[in-house]
C-alpha cells in the first residue's frame, strides 16, 4: 500500500476558447495522442508526448492537465515539427510532436489535456493518468462489444443511443472498483442505427447512410461522452484503452478497409498502439478494419505492418514480466506471434457470452468477458448481458474474475436497476460537511480490495476509520480526501470522516 500523499493546490480558473469535445479548436488543431482511443499513464516528474495536428502553425503557448479539484502546469520540453505518422497503413499523421513533463507533486488523477496556442484551446478529455508509482500490483477491466449506438431512442435528429442507459450505470460500479485502466475490445459503435425499435431491440427501421443521422460524429460523441446526462466511456475514473472491431465504422462500405480505417483515425486516433504500466506490456491490435487485408492470411494477421509495430515496441521497452494482447476476434489468433513474444493474455469479444481457453505454446489465455450495453441482447440476457471481467497483475502473475454482472438485471428500464455494488453517503458529499459516512454494499462473489472513496469535505483536517488514507488534494476551500476500503464478498462495509482534533 501507498504512503499516504498530501498535495496542497488553488484551484485555477481557466478561461478557455473554443474547446471542444473532439479535441479540435475552431482553427482546425487538434490533439491525436493521448485521445479517445489511446490514453497516457505517467509517472510524476516524468516526461510523454503529445501529438498535435498544428494547421494554423500557431505558437503553441501552454500545455494543463485539469482535473474536477486542480489543475497542474507542464513544462514544454520541446515542439518538434515534421511529420510524425501514427499509422503505418493509412499514413494519418500529425505535424507536431509536443514533449511535456508532469512536476513530481501532481496529484494522482485521470486529467483533462489542454493545448493553448495563438490558435485557441484544445481539450483531449480524461486523456492522461497520473501516478506516484507504477504499483507491482495492477488492476484492470476489460469489457467488449457495447454497440453504442445501435438502437436510437427519439429523433434521429435529437435521440441518443439506449446502450448508454446501461452503460451509465456501469459507470458506477467501476468506478468504485477504481481500476488502473480499462479496456474495451471492439464493437464499441454498430455500423448502422436502428429507430423505433420493439422491446426485444429489434424490429424498427435501420440507417445505414453517412448523410443520415445520427451522423458518425454523434454515433462517437455518444461512446465518448454520453448524451442527455447519461454517461459514457468519459464517465469512467480510469483510462479507457478502445481498439476497433468489425462494426466500428458508419456511411463507408465495410469492403473498403482503408475507408474504414482513415474514419477510425479522424474518430478515435491511433487505431494500432501499444504502451507500459511498469513491469506490463499491452498491445492493442485491429484484426478487422485494415493492416492491410491484402496477402494476410487469417492465421497470421500480425505478419503484416501492425506486427512490425509491436516488434519494435518490444525491442524499445522489452517484455517486461506480463504480455497481454487485446483484439477484437478470438477466431483470428496469430499463434505464431503470441508464442514468439508469449503473451501471456489475449483479449477479446466479438461472441457476446462470457468465455475461455488456452492456446498456443505458452499457453496464452484467450478470453472474453460477454458485453456490457449491447441493446439487441436481451432475449438472451442471461448468457451474455451486463458483464465485465477484473484482471489482477502481480509481479509475472495474473489472474482473472469470472464474468460478473454489474446489475441484478439489466433488462429492466434504467430507473429500476439494481446494482451489484454501491456507494452511498450519509452526508451531502460536496463540500459542505465536516463528518460523513461512505457504505459499500458488494454483492459479488469474489473480494475487492481497495475499492475508492472519495470524501469532499469542508476544508479542514480529517482523520478516517474503516479505510487508508490514499491521498488529500487541498483547495483554498475544500478537503478531498481520497481513500482505499477492502471490501469482502456478499458484505458492506462503512467508512467514517471526521475533522481530527490534532
Amino acid at each position: 500500500m501507498n504512503k499516504l500523499r498530501i498535495i496542497t493546490f488553488k484551484i485555477l480558473f481557466v478561461t478557455l476558447s473554443a474547446i471542444f469535445s473532439t479535441g479540435i479548436s475552431s482553427g482546425g488543431n487538434s490533439i491525436v495522442s493521448p485521445w479517445r482511443a489511446m490514453k497516457t499513464i505517467v509517472k510524476a516528474g516524468d516526461s510523454f508526448p503529445i501529438l498535435y495536428d498544428n494547421l494554423t502553425s500557431s505558437e503553441i503557448n501552454k500545455v494543463t492537465l485539469r482535473a474536477s479539484f486542480n489543475n497542474v502546469d507542464l513544462t514544454i520540453d520541446s515542439v518538434r515539427i515534421g511529420f510524425f505518422e501514427y499509422d503505418s497503413f493509412t499514413h494519418s499523421a500529425a505535424n507536431n510532436k509536443i514533449w511535456v513533463t508532469v512536476p513530481s507533486d501532481a496529484a494522482e488523477e485521470l486529467y483533462d489535456l489542454l493545448v493553448e496556442s495563438d490558435g485557441g484551446t484544445v481539450i483531449s478529455k480524461k486523456s492522461v493518468k497520473v501516478v506516484k508509482e507504477f504499483s507491482q500490483t495492477q488492476r484492470f477491466i476489460h469489457i467488449s462489444d457495447l454497440h453504442i449506438s445501435r438502437q436510437w431512442v427519439g429523433t434521429s435528429e435529437d435521440g441518443y443511443a439506449k446502450e448508454l442507459e446501461l452503460f451509465d450505470r456501469f459507470t458506477e460500479v467501476a468506478n468504485i472498483i477504481s481500476p488502473d485502466f480499462v479496456i474495451v475490445t471492439g464493437d464499441i459503435i454498430h455500423h448502422y442505427s436502428r429507430l423505433n425499435a420493439d422491446s426485444t431491440g429489434w424490429g424498427g427501421d435501420k440507417l445505414y447512410d453517412a448523410n443520415q443521422r445520427p451522423l458518425v460524429e454523434e454515433k462517437f460523441r455518444n461512446y465518448y461522452d454520453g448524451a442527455k446526462g447519461l454517461k459514457g466511456i468519459h464517465g469512467l475514473n480510469a483510462p479507457v484503452f478502445s481498439l476497433p472491431g468489425n462494426h466500428d465504422s458508419y456511411g463507408v462500405s465495410r469492403k473498403d478497409h482503408l475507408a474504414m480505417a482513415s474514419q477510425w483515425n479522424k474518430m478515435c486516433g491511433k487505431r494500432v498502439y501499444a504502451f507500459s504500466y511498469g513491469d506490463t506490456r499491452i498491445l492493442a491490435a485491429d484484426d478487422f478494419l485494415g493492416d492491410p487485408v491484402v496477402d494476410i492470411p487469417d492465421e497470421s494477421p500480425m505478419s503484416g505492418l501492425q506486427g512490425e509495430l509491436f516488434k519494435n515496441f518490444f525491442k524499445k521497452e522489452g517484455l517486461g514480466k506480463v504480455r497481454i494482447m487485446a483484439q477484437h476476434r478470438p477466431d483470428r489468433i496469430d499463434t505464431a506471434f503470441i508464442d514468439k513474444y508469449k503473451i501471456n493474455v489475449l483479449l477479446n469479444g466479438h461472441h457476446h457470452d462470457p468465455f475461455f481457453e488456452y492456446v498456443g505454446k505458452t499457453p496464452t489465455l484467450s478470453i472474453r468477458p460477454g458485453t456490457v450495453c449491447r441493446s439487441g441482447d436481451i432475449l438472451e440476457w442471461e448468457k451474455t448481458l451486463g458483464f465485465f471481467r477484473i484482471f489482477t497483475v502481480d509481479g509475472d502473475e495474473i489472474s482473472f474474475s469470472p464474468p460478473l454482472r454489474f446489475c441484478k438485471n439489466p433488462t429492466k428500464p434504467y430507473e429500476d436497476l439494481e446494482l451489484n455494488l454501491t456507494l452511498d453517503f450519509t452526508n451531502p458529499n460536496d463540500g459542505t460537511s465536516t463528518t460523513n459516512e461512505a457504505v459499500i454494499k458488494n454483492l459479488f462473489e469474489i473480494d475487492l480490495p481497495e475499492c475508492k472513496v472519495r470524501f469532499v469535505m469542508k476544508k479542514g483536517k480529517y482523520r478516517v476509520e474503516g479505510g487508508e488514507i490514499k491521498q488529500i488534494i487541498e483547495t483554498d476551500k475544500i478537503t478531498v480526501v481520497d481513500v482505499w476500503v477492502d471490501v469482502g464478498s456478499n458484505s458492506k462495509k462503512q467508512v467514517k470522516i471526521y475533522k481530527s482534533q490534532i
